[in-house]
């Protein structure tokens, strides 16, 4: 089994996500997805997926009240993907309500049983998760490594409060962008129109990185084929993306970034206010919170008005946007970013005949 890592809130972006590749769901909880998946799929996950922010191979799972079950539990799971001569240590320990709960002697018994069970050198590092939730117990190795799978490596420069790149990706996936016409009003450096540039494109998130599992026992042969296959796979086309900002200075950084990433998206220095829209697509955005929010949701419900036929999607710590937009969104969810409680707010097409502006 493999767990998939994501934000808090997020997980369904991640289940919709892992399943458009064919892959089951076992459950899920806060922060993870439990997927049926196979040692061997570790390298299409960390490349491939766009909403998740760790691949961790599970090892085993079992129940412990004491050091001692902690113990035997460990020495009793199947190593057998670890070579000897491996260097293998435990990388994290949380532990919820659970009867075993100081996190460094959990480390120092986890490690003893790990060391008894292989014979440890200075090989492929394998980083060791133990979380204990209830005295049930999950051991997983992360496959992903230091830096999480929002690392694309195209963003080296940031705005003042920047979206993390699994987040934006998770956003589009939400709102169901299929490569349709897009604009972000507040895209700042630019990250939700490169996530939806690189999906559109087909171009895979994690092709320009490296992972800790790279060079794991059997896995560098399938890293190897899968990173030329998604070469080949790359679609030649410019979808229409706008990505507008007020900030001159901003929209530079979101070239530089999108030029990193391989993509061409419309930068434009546009007030929110001047947006006009033709036709039909989606508008997924993230507005500033704080105090640099004064004055953006007074006039938000203007984008309503000059983009009737268009979805809105966007972020708002505001829970009851009605009351800003007058209009009740088809949706709402919420989750947390950098901390902070906020709300995706979902407004789908409305179908023919009825009003989609909002009320006087």
């Amino acid at each position: 089994m493999i767990i998939l890592t994501s934000t808090l809130g997020l997980e369904g972006a991640v289940a919709l996500e892992v399943k458009s590749y064919g892959y089951r769901i076992v459950y899920s909880e806060s922060g993870k997805v439990f997927v049926n998946a196979e040692y061997s799929d570790i390298p299409f996950m960390n490349i491939y997926m766009r909403s998740a922010e760790r691949v961790l191979f599970v090892v085993g799972r079992f129940h412990a009240r004491s050091f001692d079950d902690l113990y035997d539990g460990i020495r009793s799971l199947d190593w057998s993907f670890i070579p000897n001569g491996s260097r293998v240590w435990i990388a994290k320990v949380k532990s919820v309500s659970s009867k075993l709960f100081a996190e460094r002697s959990i480390q120092s018994v986890a490690m003893k049983a790990v060391a008894d069970s292989l014979k440890l050198g200075s090989g492929p590092r394998y980083p060791v998760f133990i979380n204990i939730k209830n005295d049930e117990v999950t051991v997983s190795a992360d496959s992903t490594g230091e830096k999480g799978l929002h690392v694309r490596g195209y963003r080296k420069k940031y705005s003042r409060a920047p979206l993390r790149e699994t987040i934006a990706a998770s956003l589009l996936i939400l709102a169901r962008y299929k490569g349709e016409n897009l604009i972000d009003p507040f895209c700042g450096s630019g990250t939700i129109p490169i996530e939806a540039a690189l999906m559109a494109k087909n171009i895979a998130p994690g092709i320009k990185r490296s992972f800790a599992s790279e060079n794991w026992a059997d896995l560098k042969d399938i890293y190897r084929k899968l990173k030329k296959r998604t070469k080949s796979e790359t679609k030649d086309i410019d979808p229409p993306i706008i990505c507008s900002d007020i900030d001159e200075d901003i929209l530079k950084v979101a070239n530089e970034n999108a030029g990193r990433a391989g993509v061409k998206i419309e930068i434009m220095r546009r007030d929110f206010r001047d947006i006009r829209c033709e036709g039909e697509g989606k508008i997924v955005t993230n507005p500033p919170y704080g105090e640099r929010m004064k004055g953006v949701w007074r006039d938000f419900k203007t984008i309503f008005k000059s983009c009737p036929k268009w979805e809105k999607h966007f972020i708002s710590p505001i829970k009851n946007i009605s009351k800003i937009v007058r209009k009740s969104p088809d949706k709402s969810i919420p989750f947390f970013n950098s901390g902070l409680k906020v709300f995706f707010h979902q407004y789908y097409r409305i179908k023919k005949g009825q009003d989609n502006s909002p009320h006087p």
